[in-house]
């Protein structure tokens, strides 16, 4: 199968289709676990600016410890070389790409449309420049004395997964529904297209020309013919069966909010049951595959069992009635967990649709997989089914426990401070290499969210 490579630029610069080379008998993966070969990452570091241009505070975020981040994300780095994969910099690759583009003013066209105030003089532009990692464009002073803002807080862009996604069909670049976070996303199709670094990464799908919401921390690769693909919290469920037949490929969309459409996020409009969006952010923030048809996973939540009698609904009930949580914020938390993770089966090649019983961890049971608890095996009696779930799974959950990356088969990447979840999956004969996350976790994403895996065995 042959795949095009759209040369990125803006207004009348745009520039002729490259053509990619045919698509090797070999895909570049083939399911989500396997020798991890090659990832592309972007380092977290202390000096990244902290000022966002959409942002509304009043004055810079700064409760976090940006030098214990730093440190943290590069122990990641450390376990993926160690494991024998070759890791890619966003900034080595930005830096690739400018200097292949430079001469023929390419870059320049692409700076002004996406960078504008950068734009004035794309001869002086760098890498770091962009990435908010040059000192002389952090807190500068413009013509009146004031701060001038010129680069945005790059900070979100380690999250590498979320901007886009390999498949056994290639690349999927996506198209953030947070529009602060879509200039990653415009970043990522400029290195694609341009840095000598990712030259033979074929491109399968291209969201943000096709117009499309999905962030890459929803998508899911079983096998080469399978996607599993959380819906309806940061991906638009119209796409499911968009790529279903694009990329050839049965997409289990599993819904986390139910809805039509996912509309473009607006700044600072109020979002009911938001802390539960948040907790359940992306498919792979409550479910990651660990080996061939074995899942560490949420317990209750992906069960019909459990849809009006899971922990988390018995402790909505009771704070709705017995603390200050509004009723229609209560709610919309409710209706949420009734209809969470129930599916919708788009066929390869069609998108003919397809109505799956039950809920995922239901679906899975009846073909017969295995399942590693957040928090370890279940105690029985409701009781203790509940205290354990809030006293245990929740933190753990919260810490990003089902947020685990592997890099070797048999073996996991996944944050430190998690010892229950780590022990269940030492009990199902998984190796766990974990790494100090505090300051990386409380940003809502884990290893599996840091990593973009560009080529598995």
């Amino acid at each position: 199968m042959e795949f095009d490579r759209r040369t990125i630029l803006a207004g009348a610069a745009a520039a002729a289709l490259q053509p990619l080379a045919a698509q090797s008998a070999r895909p570049p993966l083939t399911s989500n676990i396997g020798t991890l070969r090659r990832v592309l990452v972007h380092s977290f570091k202390a000096t990244d600016h902290q000022v966002d241009i959409r942002g509304g505070d009043v004055l810079p975020y700064a409760e976090s410890d940006p030098i214990i981040a730093e440190a943290q994300h590069a122990r990641l780095n450390a376990l993926l070389k160690a494991a024998g994969c070759d890791v890619v910099e966003v900034a080595d690759a930005l830096d690739s790409a400018i200097a292949a583009t430079r001469p023929s003013g390419v870059f320049a066209a692409w700076l002004d449309e996406a960078m504008p105030r950068l734009g004035a003089d794309p001869a002086r532009v760098t890498g770091a420049m962009l990435l908010g990692r040059d000192p002389a464009t952090q807190y500068a002073l413009g013509a009146d004395g004031s701060y001038r803002h010129a680069a945005s807080d790059s900070r979100s862009t380690m999250w590498t997964r979320d901007s886009a996604f390999m498949t056994p069909r290639g690349l999927v670049i996506c198209n953030s529904v947070s529009q602060r976070r879509r200039r990653e996303n415009m970043l990522l199709r400029f290195l694609y297209a341009h840095s000598p670094l990712l030259k033979d990464v074929p491109i399968a799908f291209d969201a943000v020309e096709e117009g499309m919401i999905i962030e890459g921390g929803d998508a899911m690769v079983i096998d080469v013919n399978t996607l599993f693909l959380g819906t309806g919290n940061r991906t638009d469920p119209r796409i499911a069966a968009v790529l279903a037949k694009r990329l050839d490929m049965d997409v289990l969309a599993v819904q986390t909010v139910k809805r039509d459409f996912l509309a473009t996020a607006v700044p600072g409009k109020p979002q009911p049951a938001f802390e539960l969006k948040l907790l359940l952010l992306h498919l792979d923030t409550y479910f990651t595959l660990v080996a061939p048809k074995h899942a560490l996973t949420v317990p209750y939540l992906l069960e019909a069992d459990y849809a009006e009698s899971s922990p988390l609904v018995r402790f909505i009930r009771g704070a709705r009635a017995d603390t200050r949580l509004e009723a229609d914020e209560a709610e919309a938390a409710l209706t949420m967990l009734k209809e969470f993770g129930a599916m919708t089966l788009y066929r390869r090649g069609t998108g003919k649709v397809e109505k799956v019983d039950g809920k995922l961890v239901d679906h899975l049971r009846r073909l017969r997989w295995r399942f590693t608890w957040v928090g370890g095996e279940r105690p029985s009696g409701e009781a203790d089914e509940f205290r354990h779930f809030m006293r245990v799974t929740y933190p753990e959950l919260r810490r990003q426990a089902a947020n685990v990356v592997q890099a070797t088969p048999g073996r996991v990447l996944a944050y430190d401070g998690n010892p229950v979840t780590r022990a269940a999956l030492e009990a199902d004969g998984i190796a766990v290499d974990t790494f100090p996350a505090r300051e990386l976790w409380a940003w809502h994403g884990g290893p599996h969210c840091l990593t973009q895996p560009l080529s598995r065995a």
